[in-house]
């Protein structure tokens, strides 16, 4: 009923959209950012502005066969300008795109985003279907929720926050008619890494049987993930100039950040309260010992978002005898992190609440992760038969260090050695006359 009702409502609803592009303010279409168009219908007198004005390199239809037939050019003809056509078909009016669409469409504009070119979404008037898939895109590139991502969309297009609660609804939806657990994780992870077994769709667990995957598994190239951390980290960088002094991001796309050690605490606060950041969760802190360097001594934060589902490192440096301000205040977690820095390397951090050893024995010297600490060790322990009890001794060797030949263990056999020239022996000497 909702497939016939779409069809007899679709050349009137058409011819308003048309009225009301020329009588208001409304543009047939608007572009949301420097990849993503959203629009209407293309008409085939657009063709020419899309491909030489805009840039558009791909389209995203999410009309059935029958809007497009008449109107629009067919994927043969945008073929011939050098556009690339991917068709989304979803119901008008009552239809939402399914989750494998969302994905397959995001995917498809993120290609062309490596590319530098633009692509054009767009269903019969540019605001439910097209939408749908626009909030999705928007999503995965900032990781927004999917009411700021109407928002923006509304912000972009006018006249869309007509529907802006009922586009709510069907992003809802969607999420709920394909058993997801969330769009927003979805649009960020990828599509295989955010649906578990027991919440896929009969129709997606088929698909993903049928396909065997024989690439290694390697972490795929992701400029876009490159570019959004780069972006970040200059923008921490602009906000706090007086602390970091160094940004990069790493060939598998872990954002590092170098810090002055003044700036340990003003810069983990800002991490945790900003609201673009929200890296509430320390996953660990550690340490480098680099004896050859002046600051022997890089500190290594691990941060986790779970808002934003991203990590960041944050590094610093020290000596043998400045203190660092311990980070407890901002974060509980680094209580027992600082404790055993302090234990494996001897770093010491100002005002810790209770700065102890944590994995050595009481009254062990020295500290066994620095590089200068003899692998032997100082001192043993045994147990006196004498005294009943463990008790700790110097280190004393009962032998010498083996001597290592460095030499091939192939050469001890016989078949390997040099050949050698027979000695002959010596004749008798002449009698003396």
């Amino acid at each position: 009923m909702s497939v016939a009702l779409a069809r007899i409502l679709f050349y009137p609803t058409l011819a308003y959209n048309v009225v009301m592009e020329k009588v208001s303010s409304r543009r047939w279409f608007n572009r949301v950012d420097q990849t993503v168009i959203l629009g209407a219908l293309p008409f085939k007198s657009m063709t020419k502005e899309l491909v030489q004005t805009e840039n558009v390199r791909g389209v995203i239809t999410m009309n059935e066969e029958y809007e497009t037939k008449y109107f629009c050019n067919s994927a043969e003809e945008w073929k011939a300008e050098g556009v690339e056509q991917l068709r989304l078909s979803t119901v008008d009016l009552t239809g939402v795109p399914s989750l494998e669409n969302l994905h397959r469409g995001v995917e498809f504009a993120l290609s062309h985003r490596e590319k530098g070119s633009s692509v054009y979404v767009h269903c019969k008037a540019g605001r439910c279907r097209s939408a749908t898939l626009a909030a999705a895109y928007i999503i995965r590139i900032h990781c927004w929720s999917p009411e700021e991502a109407c928002q923006m969309l509304a912000s972009v297009r006018p006249h869309l926050p007509i529907v802006i609660k009922t586009q709510k609804k069907k992003i809802e939806y969607v999420i709920e008619k394909n058993m997801a657990a969330s769009l927003v994780r979805f649009v960020r992870g990828g599509f295989s890494r955010t649906l578990n077994l027991a919440n896929r769709s009969p129709c997606l667990v088929q698909a993903r049987s049928e396909t065997t995957e024989t690439k290694p598994t390697v972490r795929p190239k992701d400029a876009v993930t490159h570019n959004q951390l780069a972006a970040f980290g200059e923008y921490v960088a602009e906000m706090l100039p007086k602390y970091v002094q160094q940004v990069q991001v790493t060939c598998y796309n872990e954002l590092e950040v170098m810090i002055h050690p003044d700036g340990v605490i003003p810069v983990l606060t800002f991490l945790r309260d900003h609201s673009n950041a929200q890296f509430r969760n320390m996953i660990d802190l550690t340490a480098v010992d680099i004896p050859t360097r002046q600051n022997r001594f890089e500190i290594v934060y691990n941060l986790l978002s779970l808002r934003y589902n991203s990590r960041i490192r944050l590094k610093t440096y020290t000596d043998e005898l400045t203190p660092v301000d311990s980070s407890v205040s901002v974060h509980n977690a680094a209580n027992w992190y600082e404790r055993e820095v302090w234990d494996m390397y001897g770093v010491f951090f100002a005002n810790h609440p209770d700065l102890r050893r944590i994995l050595t024995d009481y009254g062990f010297e020295g500290h066994p992760f620095r590089k200068d600490f003899p692998l032997s060790g100082f001192v043993e322990v045994r147990y006196d038969d004498e005294v009943k009890r463990v008790v700790a001794e110097p280190v004393e060797l009962s032998q010498e260090f083996r001597k290592f030949d460095l030499n091939s263990p192939w050469e001890v056999f016989p078949a390997h050695r040099e050949a050698k020239a027979p000695e002959l022996p010596a004749g008798d000497k002449p009698a003396d006359k």
